[in-house]
């Protein structure tokens, strides 16, 4: 089987320690970062990965399943331990992705990975990177995101509503079965989007300074 490597390109090796994004309801704030320990792999590319704990706080404790098949290029390999706060494993309950970044985050341009779309000027909402990370736009280019997306035709469309909520709706040729889900602006106008396809960072980065 060939080496697997992680979205930076970054070997992954039985028993490494990955982060990984989890979406597990609707909304779009419901992502949680999940750390574990590479336990086998598979011919179809992912990986199978024994759960350390998670970012989402659950009211019974525990993480709730303790193995998860995922993407290898959806995880990063981070060195052991990495550091998701012990006391935010659990069983149930929603945990909001951060709203704002850190006061000293710098805007990103970005793209959607393996398209000319963008760039997208966004704010991170985690200190860690993945490909399917939430980052926080501008209602200027949500707008861009959602014409470019509608440029693609690929079973994934969105619609802006009267009150400014952004709909995502997909069919059952974008994922397994159809779905919908809502953004809500924040109180600065933002959205935030993430986990629906794979974000890369804009080729042109090291010579546009970015603008929100």
């Amino acid at each position: 089987m060939a080496l697997m490597l992680d979205w930076r390109g970054t070997p992954i090796t039985h028993h490494a320690h990955v982060l990984f994004p989890r979406k597990w309801g609707r909304s779009a704030h419901s992502t949680e970062m999940v750390e574990g320990v590479v336990h086998s792999f598979h011919p179809t590319g992912r990986i199978t990965v024994d759960v350390l704990r998670t970012s989402r706080p659950r009211e019974t404790g525990g993480t709730g399943r303790t193995r998860y098949a995922v993407p290898a290029h959806s995880v990063t390999v981070v060195p052991a331990p990495a550091g998701l706060p012990a006391e935010d494993t659990g069983d149930a309950g929603p945990s909001p992705t951060p709203q704002a970044p850190a006061p000293a985050a710098p805007l990103e341009l970005l793209t959607v990975d393996g398209t000319q779309y963008g760039p997208y000027p966004g704010q991170p909402t985690t200190a860690t990177r993945s490909p399917y990370d939430t980052y926080l736009f501008t209602g200027e280019t949500a707008q861009r995101i959602v014409e470019d997306l509608h440029r693609d035709n690929c079973g994934l469309t969105a619609v802006f509503e009267y009150d400014g909520t952004l709909t995502f709706t997909w069919d059952a040729t974008y994922r397994d079965e159809p779905g919908a889900e809502r953004v809500t602006p924040d109180a600065q106008g933002r959205y935030a989007i993430g986990g629906l396809w794979p974000w890369d960072i804009w080729p042109e980065t090291g010579r546009t300074t970015p603008q929100p």
